[in-house]
């Protein structure tokens, strides 16, 4: 087992990927807010817990975990495009868009990103 805070984050962030693969995402949100409280200015484990709230259709409190991710972690191509995901499901095109554009200006080769671009200019 892990020792430091350090590595117990990695290890609960890890495990949240492997339920929310299984979509199992209750307890992935469990573990991924576990992760989040051992090391609480990791954006990769709030942009983790955006993105298991958007997959419970928490859509409100998936963009907070998302933009929080964003304010310790403002270059972050996959986040960007996690906010494009949510802003477009909640209606907001003109935001998505603006956000799919930040995140393939940061990584213009970012798949996910490309592919929600063309959906939302559609």
């Amino acid at each position: 087992m892990p020792s430091s805070d350090t590595e117990m984050a990695r290890f609960w962030l890890n495990y949240s990927h492997q339920l929310a693969t299984a979509i199992r995402y209750a307890e992935a949100l469990a573990a991924v807010e576990r992760a989040i409280k051992l090391e609480p200015d990791s954006a990769e484990a709030w942009y983790v817990k955006g993105t298991i709230l958007n997959m419970q259709a928490r859509y409100q409190e998936a963009l907070e975990a998302i933009e929080h991710s964003l304010e310790l972690q403002p270059d972050n191509a996959a986040a960007w495009d996690g906010k494009a995901w949510i802003l477009g499901i909640l209606g907001r095109r003109d935001e998505a868009l603006d956000a799919v554009n930040t995140a393939l200006k940061l990584d213009p080769e970012h798949f996910e990103a490309q592919k929600r671009k063309k959906r939302l200019e559609y």
